[in-house]
């Protein structure tokens, strides 16, 4: 696996975070240290999304963009509201 990245989470996505019950938030949190590692794994998203990415994840959709050293978290939600 390539070296993984840093990674910081948005105000948004913090609250997210915290809103979820426990299990869900380390389901989330293993997520995005795969993600780390392996940013290409979520898709590319279209149109005011240009330029993030999608990572499904059961009811939680983490939206995410990256760089070479980064992946920044901008926000978790729920897949019914996700794109809202």
């Amino acid at each position: 696996m390539p070296n993984p990245r840093d990674v910081r989470l948005s105000r948004r996505a913090e609250k997210a975070l915290l809103a979820l019950d426990a299990r869900l938030q380390e389901r989330v949190k293993e997520a995005i240290r795969e993600l780390a590692g392996s940013p290409l794994s979520g898709k590319k998203l279209k149109g005011q999304f240009e330029g993030l990415r999608s990572y499904r994840m059961g009811p939680v959709r983490i939206v995410y963009r990256f760089t070479k050293e980064l992946l920044g978290a901008v926000f978790f939600e729920h897949r019914k509201d996700a794109y809202r």
